[in-house]
């Protein structure tokens, strides 16, 4: 694992315990012996208020790779959610999450988490999304 991955996942996490949205969730998982796993992370996203999915409380993994924040986490309903932003995967398809794309090294998880990912929970349509057959 990287040391400059690490190093800015756990200022990441620091940063998110000390300030995060009301009912969003962020947590790194367990290793087998205990130690956390900086490297992959339970959340959750509350539903947006006046869409479908409002009320609900929304399972997602993020799995940040050793070159992190080179490259963005892949980020992954669990279930795969119904979502126009969501491949049925369960792999959420926004162009700040592609390295080729938007993404850029300065974005946090709580700016993804903030800005992004509510943004997501809404009525635009992705052309990837879309079961073409």
């Amino acid at each position: 694992m990287s040391g400059i991955a690490l190093s800015r996942l756990a200022q990441e996490r620091k940063a998110w315990r000390k300030d995060h949205p009301f009912g969003f969730v962020a947590v790194p998982t367990k290793n087998p012996d205990g130690t956390m796993n900086l490297m992959n992370w339970e959340c959750a996203i509350p539903g947006k208020k006046g869409t479908p999915w409002e009320g609900g409380l929304f399972k997602l993994r993020m799995l940040f790779k050793d070159d992190y924040p080179s490259s963005p986490p892949k980020c992954k309903f669990e279930p795969p959610l119904f979502h126009p932003n969501v491949y049925p995967s369960g792999t959420v398809c926004l162009s700040i999450l592609e390295e080729d794309k938007d993404w850029r090294p300065a974005i946090t998880i709580k700016q993804l988490w903030c800005i992004r990912f509510p943004c997501a929970v809404n009525t635009t349509w992705s052309p990837h999304s879309i079961n073409w057959t």
